[in-house]
């Protein structure tokens, strides 16, 4: 049986810092508008969402490459399954309907800066940042106050 190659590919270190710093965020944050199963939820579907888009949408279309192309890596790894599930629920900690479009927009900048800096290591390759852009805003936009609201629907 072949062993896993989890490649360290060139900048891989950005999102190894990032995820770490981004988990302690979720960890010692004060836990004001979200609780620790609804953190649990977020964290486990919107890592799957992001694993599913990529290989339903990316792949086939070999949209971008991250690191090596011929393999997967930790790059990988944190850029699909921790820092958008972290910051999903940095979000919703976050977000109040009452001033919900200064949180949308201050995360979709902060999410698009910190996927042009992802490029900018030479970790993601082919892409143009922008793109992501009307996919960030319908995220925090619609889908995450969607999400949440799912998850609370059935609270006893």
């Amino acid at each position: 049986m072949k062993q896993p190659d989890f490649a360290l590919t060139q900048g891989w270190w950005y999102p190894a810092i990032l995820s770490l710093f981004l988990i302690l965020v979720v960890i010692f944050m004060p836990k004001k508008r979200i609780s620790w199963k609804e953190i649990y939820i977020t964290f486990g579907v919107i890592g799957y969402v992001v694993w599913m888009v990529d290989m339903t949408i990316a792949v086939p279309f070999d949209l971008f490459d991250i690191g090596d192309p011929q393999k997967e890596g930790l790059p990988e790894l944190l850029l699909y399954g921790i820092i958008p599930s972290c910051l999903s629920v940095i979000y919703l900690n976050l977000y109040k309907e009452e001033n919900g479009w200064f949180w949308v927009i201050l995360f979709v900048i902060v999410s698009l800066v910190l996927e042009w800096l992802t490029v900018k290591m030479g970790l993601m390759k082919r892409w143009n940042t922008w793109w992501s852009t009307p996919v960030h805003f319908l995220a925090y936009a619609f889908f995450l106050p969607w999400h949440l609201k799912v998850i609370r629907k059935n609270r006893a």
